[in-house]
């Protein structure tokens, strides 16, 4: 009988409780309901974490029309773009500009044949392209200094990469600054 009278009387002390925990819930009455919800994925985006930058050279060069126009100037004076190309054009198939502006760089100091290069770096054999030039192996695309190093076997691959991307990095921060 104890056992019994326990349970009731702990029924009848949480009905009231549970009684009072619904209604604080009702959202329709309480001023909280104008209140902002914890979570707001507008502000918590996780989305916008992510870096989405441009996905191709022209993209890039696509989107900041002064951009293109400031380094095409600045290669031309320095002598790495002729004055017959244009940079979007020429940049066409590479995933980032710094890589085309390093391997146009590369392609002018090391008298490699520029088209052999961008085929070799990119993994997409150009149209006008000699019968010299060795491709990728499978198609694939390759580093920088390897493409170096197979079309330049006696040059020091990796220090001609690695001044080329930093000059070409500088390259775009003074065009775009």
């Amino acid at each position: 009988m104890t056992g019994r009278a326990l349970v009731l009387s702990s029924a009848v002390l949480c009905f009231p409780l549970v009684c009072l925990s619904a209604f604080a819930q009702d959202t329709k009455t309480t001023p909280a309901a104008d209140s902002p919800r914890w979570y707001n994925r507008k502000k918590y985006n996780p989305l916008k974490l992510i870096n989405r930058a441009p996905k191709s050279a022209n993209e890039q060069l696509a989107s900041n029309g002064d951009l293109e126009a400031k380094l095409t100037h600045q290669l031309r004076l320095q002598g790495i773009l002729a004055k017959d190309k244009d940079l979007q054009d020429v940049c066409s198939a590479f995933k980032y500009l710094d890589d085309c502006v390093a391997s146009l760089r590369v392609s002018s100091t090391l008298k490699i044949d520029f088209s052999c290069l961008k085929w070799d770096v990119t993994g997409v054999k150009p149209k006008p392209v000699s019968d010299s030039c060795a491709g990728p192996a499978g198609g694939k695309a390759m580093s920088l200094y390897r493409a170096i190093d197979l079309l330049k076997p006696d040059s020091d691959a990796r220090k001609e990469a690695s001044n080329a991307l930093r000059r070409a990095r500088e390259d775009i921060k003074d065009a775009s600054g």
